[in-house]
């Protein structure tokens, strides 16, 4: 066997080691930074419809939470005129439903608009304290507006006086305890949350209240 020089032998004397490349490092096929990947189309309108779909799940609940806020709002404002109606008829003397000092609530003292005396208190039945009725604060009705639409001669003032039979007598503008005259038709009470609307309606002849 041939061996050369140094004494190793042909075959390998005679390979070039130069024939044999060196591994080629696997390039990574995962996304990482700087590899300049970014959102496919169909990845795109799967997050858009996505989107589209929560829209439509989230905005009709929020519609059933203002009408349900709205629907509470009505029957305590509701009750609370009734039951001005029913005190002044009980007591025998004039009841003021006063919904312009306090933006967003509904409170009820004994004493007509003409009067110029200290008001006597008309207590809660419920909490036996002052009738102070929070609407756009409660628990169940909150931020639900309040407008007071006791009409006469054209203008909407806030407040009105049931007298001892029952009738909404006067319109008052509590600011100053100014009467204004008999309540026109119109009158009552505008409750509104969000884009939804109440109109608790007040007829003057028999004191009654209408409405949701």
């Amino acid at each position: 066997m041939d061996t050369g020089p140094s004494g190793i032998s042909g075959g390998a004397a005679n390979r070039n080691p130069g024939n044999f490349a060196a591994p080629r490092p696997r390039r990574s096929t995962r996304p990482g930074k700087g590899d300049g990947r970014g959102f496919t189309l169909a990845e795109l309108l799967v997050t858009i419809a996505f989107l589209a779909i929560l829209a439509t799940t989230l905005v009709p609940n929020m519609n059933s939470a203002d009408a349900e806020k709205l629907d509470v709002a009505a029957t305590e404002v509701r009750n609370a005129l009734r039951f001005a109606r029913s005190e002044a008829m009980r007591r025998g003397q004039s009841v003021l439903v006063d919904a312009e000092s306090s933006p967003g609530r509904v409170k009820l003292s004994a004493i007509s608009c003409t009067s110029f005396g200290t008001p006597k208190v008309v207590n809660d039945p419920r909490t036996k304290l002052s009738f102070d009725l929070d609407v756009g604060g409660g628990p169940y009705s909150g931020g639900v507006g309040v407008t007071p639409q006791f009409m006469a001669g054209g203008t909407a003032f806030g407040g009105v006086i049931f007298d001892a039979t029952g009738a909404a007598a006067d319109t008052c503008q509590v600011t100053g305890m100014s009467s204004k005259g008999t309540p026109q038709a119109g009158s009552g009470i505008l409750l509104s949350r969000g884009a939804r609307q109440a109109k608790l309606a007040l007829d003057a002849a028999t004191g009654r209240i209408s409405g949701p």
